[in-house]
């Protein structure tokens, strides 16, 4: 049985897909996808109208957070899950410093080219790639080379959209902006022009579902929408949920450890950390309740020398995203209290998600979870030399009160 991809209804986005001789580096295992069904680049209508209307062909996407649009249409399975094709790079729809959309007015005020602005004077439309400099070296509305090329060497390690037990949502392609698109986007800015090339990422997405910030309906937030959207009708149905994302969760709590290894060559110790993104926006969550990390580009080795620092950094990667992860399935049991008062105060339902979690990471080679007296101890065994970097967590203090 395939598990449907599911999304939420936003705003639609009017793009032209551009086809042709265009610069694409994809993961070879998703070729026959991003060469025909996601082929092409997605330009917004108002970069469009501004590079003279160039050949394309006019299509919508739906709008998912800022600079990213949804291409429902577009589907893959991979083992048993669909996934839906998601556009990141192709136009930001607000205003970088004004609460407002960024549409043909607010352009022609950013515009560094007189004969553009003119030209733009008798259009409509909103959403643009333009060339200021954002969190650094990144376009505002697009997508930089090497931000891209992060995300799909992380992509390229995973193993039907997982990583050791990490499910991520894949990057099949990078295409890049076509140079008569590339030079008009960077006439647009506002202080800092970006000085690099224009890509696009496309990426695979369970659902658009994040769990705190950044899209139309959070998990956090609209918990009792996310239940309807994802139809959960029943308690035992909200258990099974609960099962899966608090498994996902732990999963995406220990990447480092999971994905530990030893370079014998150099004696150093490397694995997967965050850099910056979170698991309250840079992940979303499926219908069944399998959280998914969307934002690989902020995934990259950590380097460590000895078992000590590797254990640092697995403590540190825990407890800086746990809070996140907590709060979802917290959100989680609060619905389920509502609806079916199936629990007896805060106490009881703490117990229920506790009870549930030791569950879910009976199966993982890489966790146990066991009491310590009045606790509750989350034993972490990496990947490799387990006996000097085992870590051991408290995950519950006082449990039952």
């Amino acid at each position: 049985m395939v598990r449907e991809a599911v999304w939420v209804p936003n705003d639609r986005v009017p793009l032209v897909r551009t086809r042709g001789e265009l610069e694409v580096v994809g993961d070879p295992r998703f070729e026959s996808f991003w060469s025909r069904e996601a082929e092409g680049c997605y330009v917004p209508d108002l970069l469009w109208k501004a590079a003279g209307r160039p050949n394309g062909t006019p299509m919508e996407g739906v709008r998912d957070d800022n600079r990213s649009c949804l291409l429902p249409d577009r589907r893959l399975v991979i083992g048993d899950r669909e996934y839906i094709t998601a556009v990141k790079g192709c136009g930001a729809a607000m205003d970088a410093f004004e609460n407002v959309p960024l549409n043909a007015v607010k352009a022609r005020a950013i515009c560094r080219d007189a004969r553009l602005a003119e030209a733009l004077a008798t259009e409509e439309g909103s959403g643009l790639i333009t060339g200021e400099r954002w969190f650094g070296n990144t376009p505002y509305g697009g997508q930089a080379p090497d931000n891209a090329m992060i995300g799909l060497l992380a992509s390229l390690r995973a193993d039907q959209a997982q990583i050791a037990g990490f499910q991520v949502c894949p990057v099949v392609a990078l295409v890049r902006l076509p140079d008569e698109y590339a030079r008009i986007a960077s006439r647009f800015f506002w202080y800092r022009r970006y000085e690099g090339a224009y890509w696009q990422e496309i990426r695979l997405m369970p659902s658009n579902v994040r769990v705190f910030f950044h899209s139309p309906l959070t998990f956090g937030v609209d918990t009792s929408r996310a239940f309807t959207l994802f139809g959960l009708e029943t308690f035992e149905g909200a258990e099974r949920f609960l099962t899966n994302l608090a498994r996902s969760s732990f999963a995406a709590l220990t990447l480092y450890a999971r994905t530990l290894r030893h370079d014998d060559a150099s004696g150093m110790y490397r694995g997967l950390d965050y850099q910056d993104v979170w698991l309250d926006k840079d992940a979303v969550v499926a219908a069944d309740g399998t959280m998914h990390f969307a934002d690989l580009e902020g995934i990259e080795d950590a380097v460590a020398a000895k078992p000590a620092a590797v254990k640092e950094t697995i403590e540190r990667q825990f407890h800086r995203h746990v809070y996140e992860a907590s709060y979802a399935l917290e959100a989680l049991a609060v619905e389920v209290e509502r609806r079916w008062r199936g629990f007896h105060g805060p106490s009881d339902r703490r117990r229920w998600i506790l009870e549930v979690l030791q569950r879910a990471c009976i199966a993982d080679p890489f966790l146990s979870i066991e009491p310590s007296g009045n606790r509750l101890v989350l034993h972490i065994e990496p990947a490799v030399d387990a006996a000097a970097c085992r870590v051991d967590i408290e995950l519950a203090s006082e449990v039952g009160s």
